[in-house]
């Protein structure tokens, strides 16, 4: 096992023979969009696209189930919460259309996807197999450009992107988490 870490990047990887997981990790980013070389910058950008795109391709009726009724201020599972969970909110993936389902994989991916290829396919196959078992939570605005929380939640699988409300525009800091609930640092690897 490895760990890097610090306040707005903490990685752990765990390799077991030509198995791999980052689980748990928290990329996150402060100022979340600046200029560099006269070019806009926009570190979780990606993340926070894909998934304005998935809550504003939801109809009505699933958007009312998965908006959340309470507003969401920061990670629920995040650093020192180590073996917890939480109870599933949201809309499930079985309630999504295969469109919908597919683009929740897809921002998904751009967690899982930060591991070597061998392994962020192997995470992929496991969250389709899930799919119909994972949740997708919203809290906050569904326009673009403000800050809003959103979490995947499914059998293997935690992700959680907080923007952080301690003064100033929270757009512009974020926190996320990665995780899952089966095998963080490895552990179904080192119980056989």
């Amino acid at each position: 096992m490895i760990q890097f870490g610090g306040h707005h990047l903490a990685i752990n990887i765990t390799m077991v023979g030509d198995q791999g997981t980052l689980a748990p990790s928290l990329p996150a980013a402060q100022p979340a969009i600046y200029e560099l070389e006269g070019k806009t910058v926009r570190p979780l950008g990606r993340e926070n696209d894909k998934a304005f795109a998935l809550v504003n391709a939801l109809d009505e009726a699933q958007r009312q189930q998965t908006i959340l009724g309470a507003q969401m201020r920061d990670l629920v599972l995040g650093p020192g919460r180590d073996g917890q969970t939480i109870q599933p909110e949201g809309i499930k993936g079985s309630a999504l259309t295969e469109k919908q389902r597919d683009m929740l994989l897809d921002l998904a991916s751009e967690w899982t996807g930060i591991q070597n290829e061998v392994a962020a396919k192997a995470k992929m196959d496991e969250m389709k197999r899930n799919i119909a078992e994972t949740w997708f939570a919203w809290s906050g605005s569904t326009e673009k450009g403000r800050a809003a929380y959103f979490r995947i939640q499914g059998p293997t699988v935690h992700i959680e992107y907080a923007p952080q409300r301690m003064g100033g525009d929270p757009t512009k800091h974020i926190h996320t988490i990665y995780r899952d609930p089966t095998n963080d640092y490895g552990a179904k690897w080192w119980k056989r």
